[in-house]
Protein backbone atom coordinates (compact mmCIF):
# COMPACT_ATOMS: atom_id res chain seq x y z
CA UNK A 1 0.00 0.00 0.00
CA UNK A 2 3.25 2.06 0.66
CA UNK A 3 4.28 1.61 -3.03
CA UNK A 4 4.53 4.44 -5.74
CA UNK A 5 1.13 4.47 -7.85
CA UNK A 6 0.09 5.55 -10.79
CA UNK A 7 -1.56 7.99 -9.09
CA UNK A 8 1.16 9.46 -7.19
CA UNK A 9 2.75 10.25 -10.51
CA UNK A 10 0.22 12.27 -11.71
CA UNK A 11 -0.10 14.22 -8.59
CA UNK A 12 3.74 14.36 -9.02
CA UNK A 13 3.84 16.22 -12.41
CA UNK A 14 0.85 18.56 -11.39
CA UNK A 15 2.99 19.52 -8.13
CA UNK A 16 6.15 19.94 -10.63
CA UNK A 17 4.32 22.56 -12.81
CA UNK A 18 3.08 24.60 -9.76
CA UNK A 19 -0.48 23.11 -10.01
CA UNK A 20 -1.13 23.54 -6.17
CA UNK A 21 -5.06 22.34 -6.06
CA UNK A 22 -7.21 20.52 -7.96
CA UNK A 23 -11.11 21.12 -8.52
CA UNK A 24 -13.18 18.07 -8.78
CA UNK A 25 -16.35 15.86 -8.71
CA UNK A 26 -15.41 12.59 -7.62
CA UNK A 27 -16.68 8.90 -8.34
CA UNK A 28 -15.24 5.42 -7.60
CA UNK A 29 -13.00 5.30 -9.98
CA UNK A 30 -11.19 8.68 -8.76
CA UNK A 31 -10.27 6.70 -5.38
CA UNK A 32 -6.66 6.30 -5.86
CA UNK A 33 -6.11 10.16 -6.74
CA UNK A 34 -7.95 10.94 -3.72
CA UNK A 35 -5.54 8.42 -1.46
CA UNK A 36 -2.70 10.14 -3.46
CA UNK A 37 -3.83 13.31 -1.89
CA UNK A 38 -3.94 12.10 1.44
CA UNK A 39 -0.14 12.32 1.36
CA UNK A 40 0.38 15.68 -0.11
CA UNK A 41 -0.93 17.93 2.38
CA UNK A 42 0.30 20.72 0.38
CA UNK A 43 -2.39 19.81 -2.41
CA UNK A 44 -6.03 21.19 -1.87
CA UNK A 45 -8.75 19.21 -2.77
CA UNK A 46 -11.26 21.84 -3.95
CA UNK A 47 -14.85 19.43 -3.65
CA UNK A 48 -17.42 20.71 -5.96
CA UNK A 49 -21.28 18.59 -6.14
CA UNK A 50 -21.68 18.78 -10.23
CA UNK A 51 -19.34 18.86 -12.94
CA UNK A 52 -20.41 22.39 -14.37
CA UNK A 53 -19.39 24.00 -11.60
CA UNK A 54 -15.68 22.29 -11.37
CA UNK A 55 -15.07 22.92 -15.16
CA UNK A 56 -16.14 26.76 -14.47
CA UNK A 57 -13.99 26.89 -11.69
CA UNK A 58 -11.02 26.18 -13.01
CA UNK A 59 -11.54 28.36 -16.00
CA UNK A 60 -11.69 31.08 -13.73
CA UNK A 61 -8.77 29.88 -11.62
CA UNK A 62 -6.64 29.81 -15.40
CA UNK A 63 -8.16 33.30 -15.92
CA UNK A 64 -6.81 34.82 -12.70
CA UNK A 65 -3.32 33.16 -13.11
CA UNK A 66 -2.47 32.72 -16.75
CA UNK A 67 -1.78 29.06 -15.54
CA UNK A 68 -2.76 25.40 -15.96
CA UNK A 69 -5.70 24.63 -13.68
CA UNK A 70 -7.36 21.64 -13.53
CA UNK A 71 -10.38 19.93 -13.30
CA UNK A 72 -10.67 16.35 -12.77
CA UNK A 73 -14.20 14.68 -13.83
CA UNK A 74 -15.88 11.29 -13.42
CA UNK A 75 -16.21 8.93 -16.48
CA UNK A 76 -18.18 9.93 -19.76
CA UNK A 77 -21.20 11.36 -17.39
CA UNK A 78 -19.48 13.58 -15.66
CA UNK A 79 -17.57 15.01 -18.79
CA UNK A 80 -20.84 15.47 -20.58
CA UNK A 81 -22.14 17.34 -17.09
CA UNK A 82 -19.30 19.43 -17.95
CA UNK A 83 -19.09 20.21 -21.51
CA UNK A 84 -20.83 23.22 -21.95
CA UNK A 85 -18.33 25.22 -19.43
CA UNK A 86 -15.90 23.38 -21.37
CA UNK A 87 -16.80 25.57 -24.37
CA UNK A 88 -16.69 28.51 -22.50
CA UNK A 89 -13.21 27.73 -21.64
CA UNK A 90 -12.32 26.60 -25.09
CA UNK A 91 -13.46 30.32 -26.65
CA UNK A 92 -11.29 32.08 -23.53
CA UNK A 93 -8.38 29.85 -24.73
CA UNK A 94 -8.37 28.72 -20.72
CA UNK A 95 -5.10 26.16 -20.37
CA UNK A 96 -7.87 23.81 -18.26
CA UNK A 97 -6.58 20.46 -18.43
CA UNK A 98 -9.17 18.07 -17.92
CA UNK A 99 -8.54 14.49 -16.11
CA UNK A 100 -11.23 12.12 -16.31
CA UNK A 101 -11.49 9.15 -14.30
CA UNK A 102 -12.44 5.96 -16.38
CA UNK A 103 -13.10 2.56 -15.48
CA UNK A 104 -10.70 -0.23 -15.89
CA UNK A 105 -9.78 -0.98 -19.31
CA UNK A 106 -11.08 -4.82 -19.19
CA UNK A 107 -14.54 -3.08 -18.17
CA UNK A 108 -14.36 -0.24 -20.49
CA UNK A 109 -13.97 -3.15 -23.28
CA UNK A 110 -17.39 -5.20 -22.19
CA UNK A 111 -19.09 -1.60 -21.51
CA UNK A 112 -19.10 -2.28 -18.09
CA UNK A 113 -21.09 -0.01 -15.64
CA UNK A 114 -20.55 3.80 -16.40
CA UNK A 115 -18.10 3.24 -18.81
CA UNK A 116 -18.47 4.41 -22.63
CA UNK A 117 -15.78 3.74 -25.85
CA UNK A 118 -13.85 6.60 -27.09
CA UNK A 119 -14.73 8.58 -23.95
CA UNK A 120 -12.71 11.24 -25.59
CA UNK A 121 -14.45 12.07 -28.56
CA UNK A 122 -17.09 13.61 -26.22
CA UNK A 123 -14.86 15.96 -25.24
CA UNK A 124 -12.40 16.92 -28.98
CA UNK A 125 -14.65 19.74 -30.22
CA UNK A 126 -13.66 21.14 -27.32
CA UNK A 127 -10.41 20.85 -26.60
CA UNK A 128 -7.32 21.02 -28.11
CA UNK A 129 -5.65 17.25 -27.64
CA UNK A 130 -7.56 14.37 -26.34
CA UNK A 131 -5.99 11.56 -25.43
CA UNK A 132 -6.35 8.42 -23.17
CA UNK A 133 -3.28 6.62 -21.40
CA UNK A 134 -2.70 3.69 -22.10
CA UNK A 135 0.01 2.23 -19.51
CA UNK A 136 1.14 3.49 -16.39
CA UNK A 137 4.43 4.06 -17.09
CA UNK A 138 3.16 6.08 -19.24
CA UNK A 139 1.14 8.64 -16.99
CA UNK A 140 3.99 10.89 -16.23
CA UNK A 141 4.68 11.67 -19.51
CA UNK A 142 1.02 12.06 -20.90
CA UNK A 143 0.14 14.35 -17.94
CA UNK A 144 3.66 16.16 -19.46
CA UNK A 145 1.95 16.70 -22.88
CA UNK A 146 -1.15 17.58 -21.45
CA UNK A 147 0.31 20.42 -19.46
CA UNK A 148 2.47 21.44 -22.11
CA UNK A 149 -0.51 21.80 -25.04
CA UNK A 150 -2.63 23.44 -22.61
CA UNK A 151 -0.22 26.44 -21.57
CA UNK A 152 1.37 26.57 -25.33
CA UNK A 153 0.19 29.37 -27.45
CA UNK A 154 -2.39 29.57 -29.33
CA UNK A 155 -3.38 28.04 -25.34
CA UNK A 156 -7.03 26.96 -24.44
CA UNK A 157 -8.42 23.07 -22.93
CA UNK A 158 -6.98 19.93 -22.72
CA UNK A 159 -8.88 16.41 -22.16
CA UNK A 160 -6.81 13.65 -20.86
CA UNK A 161 -8.60 10.05 -20.05
CA UNK A 162 -6.74 8.18 -16.77
CA UNK A 163 -8.19 4.71 -16.39
CA UNK A 164 -8.76 3.74 -12.66
CA UNK A 165 -6.45 0.38 -13.21
CA UNK A 166 -3.61 2.82 -14.19
CA UNK A 167 -3.79 4.80 -11.95
CA UNK A 168 -4.01 1.92 -8.87
CA UNK A 169 -1.09 -0.11 -10.24
CA UNK A 170 2.83 0.92 -9.29
CA UNK A 171 4.59 3.48 -11.52
CA UNK A 172 8.31 3.16 -11.80
CA UNK A 173 8.77 5.77 -14.05
CA UNK A 174 10.30 9.32 -13.25
CA UNK A 175 8.41 12.87 -13.59
CA UNK A 176 9.72 14.34 -16.53
CA UNK A 177 11.40 18.13 -15.85
CA UNK A 178 9.01 20.65 -16.88
CA UNK A 179 11.45 23.20 -17.47
CA UNK A 180 12.16 20.93 -20.92
CA UNK A 181 8.71 20.83 -21.98
CA UNK A 182 7.20 23.83 -21.11
CA UNK A 183 6.52 26.33 -24.18
CA UNK A 184 6.26 30.26 -22.99
CA UNK A 185 7.71 31.63 -26.35
CA UNK A 186 5.17 34.37 -28.13
CA UNK A 187 4.84 34.66 -31.77
CA UNK A 188 6.36 37.87 -32.82
CA UNK A 189 4.35 39.10 -36.46
CA UNK A 190 6.27 38.80 -39.79
CA UNK A 191 8.10 41.63 -40.25
CA UNK A 192 6.84 42.58 -43.72
CA UNK A 193 2.99 42.35 -42.71
CA UNK A 194 3.75 44.39 -39.80
CA UNK A 195 5.46 46.99 -42.19
CA UNK A 196 2.26 46.78 -44.57
CA UNK A 197 0.24 47.43 -41.53
CA UNK A 198 2.39 50.68 -40.43
CA UNK A 199 2.18 52.35 -44.14
CA UNK A 200 -1.94 51.84 -44.07
CA UNK A 201 -2.29 53.98 -40.53
CA UNK A 202 0.11 55.94 -41.44
CA UNK A 203 -1.84 57.07 -45.02
CA UNK A 204 -5.29 56.78 -42.68
CA UNK A 205 -7.41 59.78 -42.09
CA UNK A 206 -10.05 57.95 -39.58
CA UNK A 207 -8.22 54.86 -38.00
CA UNK A 208 -9.82 52.89 -35.15
CA UNK A 209 -8.59 50.44 -33.10
CA UNK A 210 -10.70 47.53 -31.61
CA UNK A 211 -9.03 45.10 -28.52
CA UNK A 212 -10.18 42.01 -28.41
CA UNK A 213 -10.31 39.65 -25.35
CA UNK A 214 -6.22 38.68 -26.77
CA UNK A 215 -5.32 42.03 -25.56
CA UNK A 216 -6.20 41.30 -22.00
CA UNK A 217 -5.09 37.82 -22.31
CA UNK A 218 -1.23 38.73 -23.43
CA UNK A 219 -1.08 42.34 -21.21
CA UNK A 220 -1.15 44.40 -23.99
CA UNK A 221 -3.26 47.51 -22.57
CA UNK A 222 0.07 49.40 -22.09
CA UNK A 223 0.80 49.06 -25.44
CA UNK A 224 -2.66 49.37 -27.30
CA UNK A 225 -3.41 53.06 -24.92
CA UNK A 226 -0.08 53.96 -26.50
CA UNK A 227 -0.82 53.45 -29.93
CA UNK A 228 -4.27 54.76 -29.57
CA UNK A 229 -2.48 58.19 -28.44
CA UNK A 230 0.00 57.96 -31.22
CA UNK A 231 -2.57 57.54 -33.84
CA UNK A 232 -4.84 59.95 -31.70
CA UNK A 233 -7.62 56.93 -33.01
CA UNK A 234 -10.68 56.04 -31.12
CA UNK A 235 -10.37 52.70 -29.87
CA UNK A 236 -13.82 50.23 -29.33
CA UNK A 237 -13.94 46.70 -27.53
CA UNK A 238 -14.67 43.60 -29.46
CA UNK A 239 -18.37 43.55 -30.71
CA UNK A 240 -20.40 42.19 -27.97
CA UNK A 241 -20.70 38.57 -29.37
CA UNK A 242 -16.90 37.57 -28.97
CA UNK A 243 -16.50 40.10 -26.01
CA UNK A 244 -14.91 38.17 -22.83
CA UNK A 245 -13.26 41.05 -21.20
CA UNK A 246 -12.07 44.94 -21.70
CA UNK A 247 -9.06 45.03 -23.74
CA UNK A 248 -9.05 49.21 -23.66
CA UNK A 249 -10.12 51.60 -20.32
CA UNK A 250 -13.58 52.81 -20.16
CA UNK A 251 -12.14 56.23 -18.53
CA UNK A 252 -9.69 56.88 -21.40
CA UNK A 253 -10.92 59.89 -23.84
CA UNK A 254 -9.99 57.82 -26.98
CA UNK A 255 -12.46 55.60 -25.23
CA UNK A 256 -15.55 54.89 -27.92
CA UNK A 257 -17.63 51.98 -26.51
CA UNK A 258 -18.18 48.50 -28.09
CA UNK A 259 -17.80 47.64 -31.82
CA UNK A 260 -20.52 47.64 -34.65
CA UNK A 261 -20.82 48.77 -37.53
CA UNK A 262 -23.44 51.67 -36.48
CA UNK A 263 -21.14 52.64 -33.50
CA UNK A 264 -20.80 56.60 -34.91
CA UNK A 265 -16.45 55.97 -34.39
CA UNK A 266 -16.55 53.24 -36.85
CA UNK A 267 -19.40 54.25 -39.54
CA UNK A 268 -16.58 56.74 -40.49
CA UNK A 269 -13.56 54.37 -40.16
CA UNK A 270 -11.42 54.40 -43.46
CA UNK A 271 -8.89 51.72 -41.48
CA UNK A 272 -9.94 49.03 -38.80
CA UNK A 273 -7.18 47.72 -36.77
CA UNK A 274 -8.75 44.62 -34.72
CA UNK A 275 -6.00 43.38 -32.43
CA UNK A 276 -6.97 40.35 -31.06
CA UNK A 277 -10.76 40.02 -32.28
CA UNK A 278 -12.94 37.48 -33.72
CA UNK A 279 -14.13 38.82 -36.40
CA UNK A 280 -16.89 38.13 -35.94
CA UNK A 281 -19.11 35.59 -33.27
CA UNK A 282 -22.04 35.01 -35.78
CA UNK A 283 -25.97 35.41 -33.87
CA UNK A 284 -28.28 35.34 -36.37
CA UNK A 285 -27.75 35.85 -40.12
CA UNK A 286 -27.51 39.70 -41.05
CA UNK A 287 -28.31 41.09 -44.41
CA UNK A 288 -25.71 44.08 -42.81
CA UNK A 289 -21.46 43.94 -43.13
CA UNK A 290 -19.70 43.93 -39.93
CA UNK A 291 -17.15 46.37 -41.51
CA UNK A 292 -18.21 49.69 -43.25
CA UNK A 293 -17.65 49.37 -46.72
CA UNK A 294 -14.22 50.39 -48.69
CA UNK A 295 -12.87 50.07 -44.93
CA UNK A 296 -9.33 48.67 -44.79
CA UNK A 297 -8.62 46.51 -42.05
CA UNK A 298 -6.03 45.08 -40.31
CA UNK A 299 -6.20 41.82 -38.26
CA UNK A 300 -3.96 40.12 -35.49
CA UNK A 301 -4.23 36.71 -33.76
CA UNK A 302 -2.30 34.65 -32.06
CA UNK A 303 -4.89 31.63 -33.98
CA UNK A 304 -4.20 32.27 -37.61
CA UNK A 305 -7.55 30.44 -37.93
CA UNK A 306 -8.81 32.97 -36.65
CA UNK A 307 -7.92 35.50 -39.97
CA UNK A 308 -10.15 36.40 -42.78
CA UNK A 309 -12.63 33.66 -40.97
CA UNK A 310 -15.80 35.45 -41.71
CA UNK A 311 -14.09 38.95 -42.23
CA UNK A 312 -11.68 39.49 -45.79
CA UNK A 313 -8.47 41.31 -44.29
CA UNK A 314 -5.94 43.65 -45.79
CA UNK A 315 -2.94 42.78 -43.85
CA UNK A 316 -3.76 39.26 -41.45
CA UNK A 317 -0.82 38.82 -38.80
CA UNK A 318 -0.27 36.04 -36.80
CA UNK A 319 1.31 37.02 -33.60
CA UNK A 320 0.71 38.17 -29.63
CA UNK A 321 -1.02 41.04 -29.76
CA UNK A 322 1.45 43.28 -27.25
CA UNK A 323 3.95 42.24 -29.72
CA UNK A 324 1.94 43.60 -32.75
CA UNK A 325 1.43 46.73 -30.86
CA UNK A 326 4.94 47.92 -29.76
CA UNK A 327 6.25 46.69 -33.24
CA UNK A 328 3.38 48.62 -35.12
CA UNK A 329 4.76 51.89 -32.31
CA UNK A 330 8.51 51.61 -33.28
CA UNK A 331 7.34 51.97 -36.79
CA UNK A 332 4.95 54.84 -36.94
CA UNK A 333 8.18 56.59 -35.06
CA UNK A 334 8.06 59.67 -32.86
CA UNK A 335 5.61 61.71 -35.08
CA UNK A 336 2.34 63.50 -33.15
CA UNK A 337 -0.90 62.59 -33.30
CA UNK A 338 -2.54 64.38 -36.02
CA UNK A 339 -5.75 66.21 -35.02
CA UNK A 340 -8.86 64.57 -35.62
CA UNK A 341 -12.42 65.29 -34.58
CA UNK A 342 -13.50 64.42 -30.81
CA UNK A 343 -14.40 60.20 -29.91
CA UNK A 344 -18.08 60.74 -31.03
CA UNK A 345 -20.30 59.36 -28.32
CA UNK A 346 -22.19 56.44 -28.29
CA UNK A 347 -24.60 56.16 -26.24
CA UNK A 348 -26.22 57.72 -23.46
CA UNK A 349 -26.96 56.24 -19.92
CA UNK A 350 -30.07 56.77 -17.65
CA UNK A 351 -29.68 59.07 -14.48
CA UNK A 352 -28.29 57.13 -11.94
CA UNK A 353 -31.22 56.21 -9.17
CA UNK A 354 -31.72 58.42 -6.15
CA UNK A 355 -33.62 57.14 -2.91
CA UNK A 356 -35.69 60.24 -4.01
CA UNK A 357 -36.23 59.77 -7.93
CA UNK A 358 -36.56 55.94 -8.47
CA UNK A 359 -40.11 55.08 -9.27
CA UNK A 360 -41.98 52.33 -7.84
CA UNK A 361 -40.88 48.73 -7.41
CA UNK A 362 -39.62 46.57 -9.23
CA UNK A 363 -36.28 48.32 -10.11
CA UNK A 364 -35.35 48.37 -14.00
CA UNK A 365 -32.32 46.64 -15.30
CA UNK A 366 -30.61 50.02 -15.96
CA UNK A 367 -31.27 51.35 -12.38
CA UNK A 368 -29.50 47.96 -10.94
CA UNK A 369 -26.66 48.35 -13.21
CA UNK A 370 -26.05 52.43 -12.50
CA UNK A 371 -26.33 50.75 -8.87
CA UNK A 372 -23.65 48.47 -9.28
CA UNK A 373 -21.13 50.99 -10.45
CA UNK A 374 -21.55 53.21 -7.44
CA UNK A 375 -19.69 50.37 -5.36
CA UNK A 376 -17.40 48.40 -8.23
CA UNK A 377 -13.64 49.98 -7.69
CA UNK A 378 -10.97 49.37 -9.21
CA UNK A 379 -9.73 46.33 -6.97
CA UNK A 380 -13.17 44.34 -7.81
CA UNK A 381 -13.32 42.09 -10.94
CA UNK A 382 -16.94 41.48 -12.06
CA UNK A 383 -17.76 38.07 -13.72
CA UNK A 384 -20.81 38.79 -15.46
CA UNK A 385 -23.59 36.36 -16.31
CA UNK A 386 -26.62 37.77 -16.69
CA UNK A 387 -27.98 37.68 -20.57
CA UNK A 388 -30.45 40.22 -20.88
CA UNK A 389 -29.06 42.61 -18.59
CA UNK A 390 -25.70 42.30 -20.43
CA UNK A 391 -26.04 45.53 -22.59
CA UNK A 392 -26.62 47.75 -19.12
CA UNK A 393 -24.21 46.00 -17.62
CA UNK A 394 -21.56 46.69 -20.08
CA UNK A 395 -22.52 50.68 -20.48
CA UNK A 396 -22.84 51.27 -16.85
CA UNK A 397 -19.97 49.34 -14.91
CA UNK A 398 -16.04 50.96 -14.75
CA UNK A 399 -14.29 48.61 -17.24
CA UNK A 400 -11.19 50.80 -17.25
CA UNK A 401 -8.42 47.61 -16.48
CA UNK A 402 -8.11 43.96 -18.07
CA UNK A 403 -9.24 42.17 -14.71
CA UNK A 404 -12.39 44.65 -14.54
CA UNK A 405 -14.83 42.21 -15.99
CA UNK A 406 -15.04 38.76 -17.49
CA UNK A 407 -17.98 37.06 -19.43
CA UNK A 408 -18.59 34.62 -21.65
CA UNK A 409 -19.04 34.45 -25.32
CA UNK A 410 -19.97 30.42 -24.97
CA UNK A 411 -23.80 31.32 -24.38
CA UNK A 412 -23.28 28.28 -21.52
CA UNK A 413 -25.52 29.91 -18.76
CA UNK A 414 -24.29 29.39 -14.99
CA UNK A 415 -20.74 29.86 -15.94
CA UNK A 416 -20.88 32.76 -14.02
CA UNK A 417 -21.57 30.71 -10.75
CA UNK A 418 -18.31 28.47 -10.63
CA UNK A 419 -15.85 30.67 -12.40
CA UNK A 420 -16.26 33.78 -10.22
CA UNK A 421 -15.37 31.40 -7.57
CA UNK A 422 -12.19 29.67 -9.13
CA UNK A 423 -10.98 32.95 -10.12
CA UNK A 424 -11.34 34.62 -6.61
CA UNK A 425 -9.03 31.49 -5.43
CA UNK A 426 -6.54 32.55 -8.07
CA UNK A 427 -6.60 36.31 -7.14
CA UNK A 428 -7.42 36.51 -3.43
CA UNK A 429 -6.07 40.27 -3.56
CA UNK A 430 -9.38 41.03 -5.41
CA UNK A 431 -12.96 41.68 -4.85
CA UNK A 432 -15.23 39.39 -6.64
CA UNK A 433 -18.81 40.10 -7.45
CA UNK A 434 -20.97 37.47 -9.17
CA UNK A 435 -23.77 39.61 -11.58
CA UNK A 436 -25.93 36.67 -12.87
CA UNK A 437 -29.66 36.12 -13.97
CA UNK A 438 -31.88 33.99 -12.10
CA UNK A 439 -32.20 31.53 -15.19
CA UNK A 440 -28.46 31.89 -14.47
CA UNK A 441 -28.89 30.95 -11.36
CA UNK A 442 -31.13 27.93 -11.91
CA UNK A 443 -28.21 26.28 -14.23
CA UNK A 444 -25.83 26.32 -11.23
CA UNK A 445 -27.05 26.59 -7.63
CA UNK A 446 -24.59 24.17 -6.74
CA UNK A 447 -22.02 26.95 -6.51
CA UNK A 448 -23.64 27.99 -3.45
CA UNK A 449 -22.26 25.09 -1.61
CA UNK A 450 -18.76 25.00 -2.76
CA UNK A 451 -18.55 28.87 -1.80
CA UNK A 452 -19.86 27.93 1.56
CA UNK A 453 -18.11 24.98 2.08
CA UNK A 454 -14.51 26.34 1.23
CA UNK A 455 -15.45 29.99 2.39
CA UNK A 456 -14.80 31.45 -0.92
CA UNK A 457 -15.63 35.34 -0.62
CA UNK A 458 -17.29 35.96 -3.36
CA UNK A 459 -20.41 37.93 -2.98
CA UNK A 460 -23.61 36.74 -6.06
CA UNK A 461 -25.62 39.48 -6.97
CA UNK A 462 -28.86 38.09 -8.89
CA UNK A 463 -30.74 40.16 -11.20
CA UNK A 464 -34.51 38.38 -10.83
CA UNK A 465 -36.93 39.24 -13.81
CA UNK A 466 -38.15 36.28 -13.00
CA UNK A 467 -38.22 34.65 -16.69
CA UNK A 468 -36.06 33.47 -19.76
CA UNK A 469 -36.31 37.27 -21.36
CA UNK A 470 -34.46 36.44 -24.29
CA UNK A 471 -36.74 33.72 -25.54
CA UNK A 472 -39.68 35.98 -25.18
CA UNK A 473 -37.48 38.64 -27.14
CA UNK A 474 -36.53 35.94 -29.64
CA UNK A 475 -40.37 35.42 -30.24
CA UNK A 476 -41.31 39.01 -30.41
CA UNK A 477 -38.40 39.42 -33.17
CA UNK A 478 -40.08 36.40 -34.73
CA UNK A 479 -42.68 38.39 -34.96
CA UNK A 480 -45.31 35.26 -35.25
CA UNK A 481 -48.52 35.07 -32.96
CA UNK A 482 -47.01 34.91 -29.58
CA UNK A 483 -45.89 38.33 -30.48
CA UNK A 484 -49.21 39.55 -31.93
CA UNK A 485 -51.11 38.20 -28.60
CA UNK A 486 -48.57 39.37 -26.24
CA UNK A 487 -48.00 35.53 -24.94
CA UNK A 488 -44.79 34.12 -24.95
CA UNK A 489 -44.28 30.31 -23.84
CA UNK A 490 -40.90 29.47 -22.19
CA UNK A 491 -40.79 32.73 -20.35
CA UNK A 492 -41.68 32.50 -17.48
CA UNK A 493 -39.32 30.85 -14.70
CA UNK A 494 -41.33 32.41 -11.64
CA UNK A 495 -41.64 31.06 -8.29
CA UNK A 496 -38.18 30.85 -6.79
CA UNK A 497 -37.23 32.91 -3.54
CA UNK A 498 -33.53 32.90 -4.81
CA UNK A 499 -32.29 34.56 -1.24
CA UNK A 500 -33.95 31.52 0.72
CA UNK A 501 -32.46 29.17 -1.46
CA UNK A 502 -29.03 30.66 -0.57
CA UNK A 503 -29.51 30.58 3.08
CA UNK A 504 -30.59 27.03 2.80
CA UNK A 505 -26.80 26.70 1.29
CA UNK A 506 -25.35 28.41 4.36
CA UNK A 507 -25.13 32.06 2.59
CA UNK A 508 -25.87 34.97 4.24
CA UNK A 509 -28.55 36.67 1.41
CA UNK A 510 -31.11 39.69 0.94
CA UNK A 511 -33.93 40.20 -1.56
CA UNK A 512 -34.34 43.75 -2.73
CA UNK A 513 -36.94 45.36 -4.98
CA UNK A 514 -35.66 48.93 -4.83
CA UNK A 515 -32.03 49.56 -6.90
CA UNK A 516 -31.32 52.23 -4.54
CA UNK A 517 -30.89 49.63 -1.55
CA UNK A 518 -28.54 47.65 -3.34
CA UNK A 519 -25.26 49.48 -2.87
CA UNK A 520 -25.86 49.57 0.98
CA UNK A 521 -26.48 46.01 0.59
CA UNK A 522 -22.88 45.39 -1.71
CA UNK A 523 -21.01 46.75 1.22
CA UNK A 524 -22.44 45.03 3.98
CA UNK A 525 -22.41 41.63 2.82
CA UNK A 526 -19.84 42.17 1.09
CA UNK A 527 -17.56 43.52 4.07
CA UNK A 528 -18.33 39.66 5.38
CA UNK A 529 -15.52 37.20 5.84
CA UNK A 530 -16.86 34.73 3.00
CA UNK A 531 -19.40 34.14 0.59
CA UNK A 532 -22.98 35.70 0.92
CA UNK A 533 -25.76 36.67 -2.48
CA UNK A 534 -28.06 39.66 -2.78
CA UNK A 535 -31.39 39.16 -5.11
CA UNK A 536 -32.78 41.83 -6.56
CA UNK A 537 -36.27 41.86 -8.07
CA UNK A 538 -36.66 43.47 -11.81
CA UNK A 539 -39.31 44.23 -14.38
CA UNK A 540 -40.38 40.90 -16.03
CA UNK A 541 -41.59 42.98 -18.86
CA UNK A 542 -38.09 44.38 -19.64
CA UNK A 543 -36.54 42.06 -22.62
CA UNK A 544 -33.46 43.44 -22.75
CA UNK A 545 -31.26 44.99 -25.97
CA UNK A 546 -29.64 42.15 -27.29
CA UNK A 547 -30.63 39.01 -26.68
CA UNK A 548 -28.14 35.63 -27.00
Amino acid sequence: MNARTGADAVLEVLLAWGVRRVFICPGSTEAAFLDATVRHPDFEVVLTTHESVTVAMADGHARATGEPAVAYLHTHLGLVNGLAHLDAARMARSPVVVLNGLKAASIQARGGFTALPATGELARPFVKRAWQSLTTAGLPEDVTQALRAATAEPSGPVWLGLAQDLMETVCPVAVPDPARHRVSARTAPDPERLREAAELLRSAERPVLVAGAEVGRHGAQRELVALAERLGAPVCNEDRRGFERPGFPADHPLHAGGYSAQNPAVAGADVLVFLGCRCFVEFEPSPEPPVPPCCRVIHSHVDPSELAKLQGTDVALVADESLVAAGLLDLLGDARAPARPPVPSVHTEPPTPSEHTEPPAPATVHQVAAALAEVVDDRTTVFEDATTSEPALLRALPLNSVDALFTTASGSLGWGMGAALGYQLGAPERRVLAVVGDGVFQFGPQALWVAARHRIPVLFVVINNRSYAAVAAALRRYGGTAARVGSYPGKDISGVDIAAVARGFGLPARRLDRAHELPAAVKELGALDGPALIEVLTDPDDLGAAPR
